[in-house]
């Protein structure tokens, strides 16, 4: 069952966060697949500090909408296999700021390279202003997403 064959008129009926949810699986299948000795989700917690550079845990866990103790363990994980660093923060000593090591930010600029490999794939059929209005409403509808919690 690769492929999903709805009627057009279910493919309208139907919610569009389970087409977010299958892109989403499906994206976590090749994730799995290229990179053996990380999940899905070390890829999200490496692409988020990436992007927030020197964040702390509470920060990673409201950025992600998960506890602090599920960053704590995600967290141990990626420093044990060298991806991250934790230190002290100059201006609160009990809080760690978290920030790639050259390991990690090499990971980071090769998963996003092949995100964008797989992105290209996907919208190689779309004329590139489809594709800009396309990623603007996603953003959008997450922005609303985040909003409404």
């Amino acid at each position: 069952m690769n492929d999903l064959n709805f009627d057009d008129e279910r493919i309208l009926f139907t919610p569009l966060i389970l087409y977010i949810d299958y892109i989403y699986l499906l994206h976590n299948d090749y994730l799995k697949k290229t990179y053996k000795d990380l999940t899905p989700s070390d890829v999200t917690y490496l692409i988020n500090i990436f992007y927030h550079q020197n964040c702390s845990q509470r920060d990673l866990a409201e950025l992600l909408f998960v506890s602090e103790s599920n960053v704590a363990q995600i967290i141990k994980k990626l420093e044990k296999k060298e991806y991250i660093v934790r230190v002290p923060d100059d201006k609160n000593k009990s809080r760690k700021i978290i920030n790639l090591t050259s390991k990690g930010k090499n990971t980071v600029f090769m998963i996003i390279k092949g995100m964008y490999e797989w992105e290209g794939e996907f919208f190689k059929d779309y004329n590139p202003e489809d594709v800009e209005n396309f990623k603007k409403m996603l953003y959008e509808y997450s922005q609303k997403t985040i909003n409404s919690i």
